[in-house]
Protein backbone atom coordinates (compact mmCIF):
# COMPACT_ATOMS: atom_id res chain seq x y z
CA UNK A 1 0.00 0.00 0.00
CA UNK A 2 1.49 3.31 -0.91
CA UNK A 3 1.31 5.65 2.12
CA UNK A 4 1.14 9.50 1.41
CA UNK A 5 4.00 11.16 2.43
CA UNK A 6 2.81 13.91 5.03
CA UNK A 7 4.84 17.18 4.64
CA UNK A 8 3.92 19.75 7.94
CA UNK A 9 4.03 23.19 6.90
CA UNK A 10 3.67 26.53 8.91
CA UNK A 11 0.65 28.56 8.97
CA UNK A 12 0.02 31.85 10.13
CA UNK A 13 -3.39 30.67 12.37
CA UNK A 14 -3.95 28.78 15.25
CA UNK A 15 -3.27 25.27 14.37
CA UNK A 16 0.56 25.83 14.25
CA UNK A 17 0.82 23.76 10.87
CA UNK A 18 -1.44 22.68 8.28
CA UNK A 19 -0.31 19.08 6.06
CA UNK A 20 -0.01 18.86 2.83
CA UNK A 21 0.08 14.93 1.34
CA UNK A 22 2.62 14.31 -1.64
CA UNK A 23 2.14 11.23 -3.76
CA UNK A 24 5.66 10.20 -5.43
CA UNK A 25 3.88 7.55 -8.22
CA UNK A 26 3.09 7.50 -11.17
CA UNK A 27 3.65 10.95 -10.74
CA UNK A 28 4.22 13.49 -8.28
CA UNK A 29 0.71 14.46 -6.65
CA UNK A 30 0.23 16.88 -3.80
CA UNK A 31 -2.43 17.13 -1.81
CA UNK A 32 -3.05 20.95 -0.48
CA UNK A 33 0.05 23.13 -0.38
CA UNK A 34 0.18 25.29 2.48
CA UNK A 35 -0.09 29.67 3.05
CA UNK A 36 1.68 31.58 0.46
CA UNK A 37 4.74 33.25 2.95
CA UNK A 38 8.21 32.82 2.48
CA UNK A 39 8.45 30.50 5.51
CA UNK A 40 5.86 27.90 3.88
CA UNK A 41 7.34 28.15 0.23
CA UNK A 42 11.10 27.06 1.98
CA UNK A 43 9.58 24.63 4.21
CA UNK A 44 7.75 23.15 0.88
CA UNK A 45 10.87 22.72 -1.42
CA UNK A 46 12.79 21.43 1.16
CA UNK A 47 10.13 18.81 1.65
CA UNK A 48 10.54 18.12 -2.23
CA UNK A 49 13.80 18.10 -2.27
CA UNK A 50 14.34 14.98 0.45
CA UNK A 51 12.66 13.14 -2.44
CA UNK A 52 14.79 14.43 -5.23
CA UNK A 53 11.76 17.00 -6.58
CA UNK A 54 11.06 20.14 -7.67
CA UNK A 55 8.60 22.25 -7.33
CA UNK A 56 8.52 22.00 -11.40
CA UNK A 57 8.02 18.27 -10.77
CA UNK A 58 4.30 18.93 -9.34
CA UNK A 59 2.32 17.18 -11.91
CA UNK A 60 -0.75 18.79 -9.99
CA UNK A 61 -2.15 20.16 -6.64
CA UNK A 62 -5.56 18.73 -5.87
CA UNK A 63 -6.88 21.35 -3.17
CA UNK A 64 -9.21 19.76 -0.52
CA UNK A 65 -11.26 23.43 0.27
CA UNK A 66 -10.35 27.07 -0.32
CA UNK A 67 -9.29 28.12 2.44
CA UNK A 68 -5.78 29.92 2.88
CA UNK A 69 -4.10 27.21 4.75
CA UNK A 70 -4.95 24.44 2.17
CA UNK A 71 -4.83 26.76 -1.47
CA UNK A 72 -2.89 30.34 -0.56
CA UNK A 73 0.74 28.85 -2.16
CA UNK A 74 -1.46 26.79 -5.34
CA UNK A 75 -0.77 30.38 -7.54
CA UNK A 76 2.86 30.61 -6.46
CA UNK A 77 3.37 26.73 -7.38
CA UNK A 78 1.97 27.23 -10.70
CA UNK A 79 3.63 30.46 -11.41
CA UNK A 80 7.05 29.11 -10.77
CA UNK A 81 6.17 25.61 -12.43
CA UNK A 82 6.16 25.24 -16.00
CA UNK A 83 3.63 21.84 -15.72
CA UNK A 84 1.63 21.51 -12.62
CA UNK A 85 -1.81 22.48 -12.35
CA UNK A 86 -4.18 23.22 -10.05
CA UNK A 87 -7.51 21.09 -9.25
CA UNK A 88 -9.90 22.72 -7.73
CA UNK A 89 -13.90 20.89 -6.81
CA UNK A 90 -16.32 22.38 -8.70
CA UNK A 91 -17.59 23.54 -4.89
CA UNK A 92 -14.05 25.51 -4.36
CA UNK A 93 -13.68 26.90 -8.14
CA UNK A 94 -15.17 30.59 -7.81
CA UNK A 95 -13.06 31.02 -4.89
CA UNK A 96 -9.77 29.40 -6.81
CA UNK A 97 -10.86 31.45 -10.10
CA UNK A 98 -11.73 34.45 -7.74
CA UNK A 99 -10.74 34.93 -4.35
CA UNK A 100 -10.50 38.42 -3.38
CA UNK A 101 -14.00 38.77 -4.94
CA UNK A 102 -15.57 35.99 -2.83
CA UNK A 103 -13.73 36.63 0.24
CA UNK A 104 -15.22 40.17 0.32
CA UNK A 105 -18.79 38.89 -0.69
CA UNK A 106 -17.99 36.65 3.04
CA UNK A 107 -16.81 38.86 4.87
CA UNK A 108 -20.10 41.43 3.63
CA UNK A 109 -22.41 38.17 4.83
CA UNK A 110 -20.47 38.18 7.98
CA UNK A 111 -20.70 41.81 8.98
CA UNK A 112 -24.08 42.08 8.37
CA UNK A 113 -24.62 39.08 10.50
CA UNK A 114 -22.53 40.63 13.38
CA UNK A 115 -24.23 44.15 12.89
CA UNK A 116 -27.01 41.92 14.63
CA UNK A 117 -24.92 41.75 17.49
CA UNK A 118 -24.22 45.39 18.51
CA UNK A 119 -21.42 44.58 21.59
CA UNK A 120 -19.60 43.15 19.07
CA UNK A 121 -18.71 46.53 17.49
CA UNK A 122 -15.20 47.49 17.90
CA UNK A 123 -14.65 44.61 20.28
CA UNK A 124 -11.33 42.42 20.93
CA UNK A 125 -12.96 39.70 19.33
CA UNK A 126 -14.15 41.91 15.97
CA UNK A 127 -10.55 43.32 15.92
CA UNK A 128 -9.30 39.76 15.80
CA UNK A 129 -11.29 38.75 12.86
CA UNK A 130 -10.27 41.76 11.15
CA UNK A 131 -6.66 41.11 11.83
CA UNK A 132 -7.23 37.14 10.17
CA UNK A 133 -8.64 38.90 7.24
CA UNK A 134 -5.64 41.19 6.42
CA UNK A 135 -3.44 37.97 7.06
CA UNK A 136 -5.45 35.84 5.11
CA UNK A 137 -5.80 37.75 2.06
CA UNK A 138 -1.80 39.13 1.75
CA UNK A 139 -0.94 34.66 1.94
CA UNK A 140 -3.55 33.74 -0.39
CA UNK A 141 -1.72 34.11 -4.13
CA UNK A 142 -3.95 34.34 -7.41
CA UNK A 143 -3.66 31.26 -9.74
CA UNK A 144 -2.87 31.85 -13.17
CA UNK A 145 -6.87 30.60 -14.71
CA UNK A 146 -4.99 28.58 -17.50
CA UNK A 147 -3.60 25.98 -14.92
CA UNK A 148 -6.77 25.41 -13.05
CA UNK A 149 -8.47 22.22 -13.75
CA UNK A 150 -12.26 21.32 -12.10
CA UNK A 151 -13.42 18.07 -10.98
CA UNK A 152 -16.98 17.26 -9.49
CA UNK A 153 -17.84 15.12 -6.60
CA UNK A 154 -18.82 12.21 -9.14
CA UNK A 155 -15.17 12.22 -10.41
CA UNK A 156 -13.03 9.46 -9.90
CA UNK A 157 -9.07 11.27 -9.10
CA UNK A 158 -6.19 9.22 -10.15
CA UNK A 159 -3.08 9.38 -7.85
CA UNK A 160 -0.84 7.74 -6.08
CA UNK A 161 -1.10 4.42 -8.08
CA UNK A 162 -4.63 4.39 -6.76
CA UNK A 163 -8.44 5.46 -8.08
CA UNK A 164 -10.00 7.33 -5.21
CA UNK A 165 -13.29 8.62 -4.61
CA UNK A 166 -14.21 12.50 -4.04
CA UNK A 167 -16.62 12.89 -1.37
CA UNK A 168 -18.39 16.12 -0.65
CA UNK A 169 -17.65 17.26 2.42
CA UNK A 170 -19.80 20.18 3.89
CA UNK A 171 -19.18 21.28 7.53
CA UNK A 172 -16.08 22.74 8.29
CA UNK A 173 -17.07 24.90 4.96
CA UNK A 174 -19.05 24.59 2.07
CA UNK A 175 -17.02 23.90 -0.69
CA UNK A 176 -14.74 21.43 1.03
CA UNK A 177 -14.46 17.86 -0.64
CA UNK A 178 -12.38 14.56 0.91
CA UNK A 179 -10.81 11.91 -1.03
CA UNK A 180 -11.02 8.28 -0.10
CA UNK A 181 -9.58 4.63 -1.65
CA UNK A 182 -11.95 2.40 -0.36
CA UNK A 183 -9.60 -0.83 -1.52
CA UNK A 184 -7.00 0.36 1.19
CA UNK A 185 -9.23 2.08 2.68
CA UNK A 186 -7.32 5.26 3.31
CA UNK A 187 -9.10 8.65 3.95
CA UNK A 188 -7.68 11.94 3.03
CA UNK A 189 -10.16 13.82 5.42
CA UNK A 190 -8.98 17.51 4.88
CA UNK A 191 -10.40 19.49 7.72
CA UNK A 192 -13.65 16.92 8.21
CA UNK A 193 -12.02 15.20 10.65
CA UNK A 194 -9.28 16.02 12.76
CA UNK A 195 -8.27 15.16 16.27
CA UNK A 196 -10.32 17.91 17.55
CA UNK A 197 -13.41 19.26 16.72
CA UNK A 198 -13.33 21.23 13.55
CA UNK A 199 -14.75 24.83 13.62
CA UNK A 200 -17.53 24.98 11.48
CA UNK A 201 -16.97 28.53 9.56
CA UNK A 202 -19.57 31.34 9.08
CA UNK A 203 -19.75 30.54 5.43
CA UNK A 204 -22.10 31.69 2.65
CA UNK A 205 -23.97 29.87 0.31
CA UNK A 206 -22.23 28.60 -3.11
CA UNK A 207 -24.42 30.38 -5.17
CA UNK A 208 -26.25 33.84 -5.15
CA UNK A 209 -28.00 35.23 -3.37
CA UNK A 210 -25.35 35.17 -0.66
CA UNK A 211 -26.68 34.26 2.42
CA UNK A 212 -24.68 32.74 5.80
CA UNK A 213 -25.12 28.44 5.70
CA UNK A 214 -25.93 26.52 8.92
CA UNK A 215 -22.74 25.59 8.80
CA UNK A 216 -23.08 22.91 12.18
CA UNK A 217 -25.99 21.27 10.57
CA UNK A 218 -24.05 20.33 7.48
CA UNK A 219 -21.20 19.20 9.82
CA UNK A 220 -23.30 17.17 11.53
CA UNK A 221 -24.52 15.46 8.30
CA UNK A 222 -20.91 14.73 7.31
CA UNK A 223 -19.98 13.07 10.08
CA UNK A 224 -22.99 10.92 10.00
CA UNK A 225 -22.06 9.79 6.21
CA UNK A 226 -18.40 9.41 7.35
CA UNK A 227 -19.39 6.94 9.83
CA UNK A 228 -20.84 4.99 7.44
CA UNK A 229 -17.28 4.42 5.36
CA UNK A 230 -14.73 1.75 6.23
CA UNK A 231 -11.29 3.37 6.91
CA UNK A 232 -7.82 2.29 8.06
CA UNK A 233 -6.20 5.59 8.45
CA UNK A 234 -7.18 9.17 8.39
CA UNK A 235 -4.62 11.64 6.99
CA UNK A 236 -6.34 15.00 8.75
CA UNK A 237 -5.39 18.33 7.53
CA UNK A 238 -3.93 19.09 10.41
CA UNK A 239 -2.07 16.91 13.33
CA UNK A 240 -1.04 13.97 12.82
CA UNK A 241 -2.78 10.65 11.09
CA UNK A 242 -5.08 8.04 13.41
CA UNK A 243 -7.15 5.20 12.64
CA UNK A 244 -9.77 5.12 14.77
CA UNK A 245 -12.42 7.71 12.97
CA UNK A 246 -15.48 6.27 13.88
CA UNK A 247 -14.16 7.19 17.57
CA UNK A 248 -13.12 10.26 17.09
CA UNK A 249 -16.62 11.20 15.19
CA UNK A 250 -19.08 10.26 18.07
CA UNK A 251 -16.29 12.08 20.63
CA UNK A 252 -17.01 14.76 18.51
CA UNK A 253 -20.53 14.61 18.20
CA UNK A 254 -21.52 14.50 21.64
CA UNK A 255 -19.49 16.93 22.16
CA UNK A 256 -21.56 19.45 20.06
CA UNK A 257 -24.37 17.97 21.79
CA UNK A 258 -23.36 18.59 25.22
CA UNK A 259 -22.38 22.35 24.10
CA UNK A 260 -25.52 22.77 22.63
CA UNK A 261 -27.32 21.53 25.92
CA UNK A 262 -25.25 23.97 27.80
CA UNK A 263 -25.99 26.92 25.51
CA UNK A 264 -29.63 26.04 26.04
CA UNK A 265 -28.85 25.86 30.09
CA UNK A 266 -27.66 29.13 29.97
CA UNK A 267 -30.50 30.65 28.09
CA UNK A 268 -32.88 28.98 30.66
CA UNK A 269 -31.43 30.67 33.81
CA UNK A 270 -31.41 33.66 32.10
CA UNK A 271 -28.27 34.65 29.75
CA UNK A 272 -29.88 36.13 27.03
CA UNK A 273 -26.91 38.11 24.74
CA UNK A 274 -24.55 36.69 22.53
CA UNK A 275 -21.72 38.09 24.12
CA UNK A 276 -22.62 36.42 27.35
CA UNK A 277 -23.25 33.29 26.47
CA UNK A 278 -19.79 33.03 24.77
CA UNK A 279 -18.24 34.29 28.24
CA UNK A 280 -20.64 31.77 29.66
CA UNK A 281 -19.09 28.85 27.25
CA UNK A 282 -15.69 29.84 26.82
CA UNK A 283 -14.66 32.09 29.77
CA UNK A 284 -13.36 35.60 28.91
CA UNK A 285 -10.20 34.61 26.71
CA UNK A 286 -12.32 33.21 24.11
CA UNK A 287 -11.16 33.29 20.72
CA UNK A 288 -12.06 33.39 16.85
CA UNK A 289 -13.37 29.93 16.30
CA UNK A 290 -15.64 30.27 20.07
CA UNK A 291 -17.69 32.77 17.98
CA UNK A 292 -18.85 30.35 14.80
CA UNK A 293 -19.15 27.54 17.48
CA UNK A 294 -21.82 29.75 19.36
CA UNK A 295 -23.71 30.74 16.20
CA UNK A 296 -24.03 26.74 15.48
CA UNK A 297 -24.60 25.65 18.85
CA UNK A 298 -27.89 28.55 18.54
CA UNK A 299 -28.65 27.38 14.99
CA UNK A 300 -29.40 23.81 15.92
CA UNK A 301 -31.35 24.75 19.39
CA UNK A 302 -33.72 27.14 16.94
CA UNK A 303 -34.15 24.29 14.70
CA UNK A 304 -34.89 22.12 17.23
CA UNK A 305 -37.74 25.02 18.25
CA UNK A 306 -35.90 24.99 22.06
CA UNK A 307 -35.06 28.67 21.27
CA UNK A 308 -36.00 31.85 19.97
CA UNK A 309 -34.61 34.63 18.73
CA UNK A 310 -35.61 38.54 19.14
CA UNK A 311 -34.54 41.82 17.52
CA UNK A 312 -34.17 44.29 20.48
CA UNK A 313 -32.40 48.01 20.59
CA UNK A 314 -29.41 45.79 22.42
CA UNK A 315 -29.36 43.27 19.21
CA UNK A 316 -30.79 39.78 18.99
CA UNK A 317 -32.10 38.33 22.54
CA UNK A 318 -32.45 34.40 22.82
CA UNK A 319 -35.33 32.99 25.00
CA UNK A 320 -36.41 29.68 25.63
CA UNK A 321 -39.48 28.27 24.01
Amino acid sequence: MHTPIRIELPTLFGMNTVNAYLFLKPEPVLIDCGEQTEQSWKTLNKALAAHHLHINDLAKVIVTHAHVDHIGMAGKIAKESNKTEIWVSEYAYNWATNPQGMNEIRQGVIQEYLKLFPQLEGSPLQQMFNSAYKLMAAAWGDIPPEKIRKFTKDETLHFGQHEWQVIYAPGHCNHQTCFYQPNTQQLLSADMLLAVTPTPVIDVTLEPPYQREKSLHQMIASYQKFAQLEVSTVYPGHYTPFDNHREVITKQLNRITQRKTECLKHIKAGTHDFMALLEKLYGTNFNIPALPMLVGYLDLLASEDLIKAEKTDQGIKYFAV
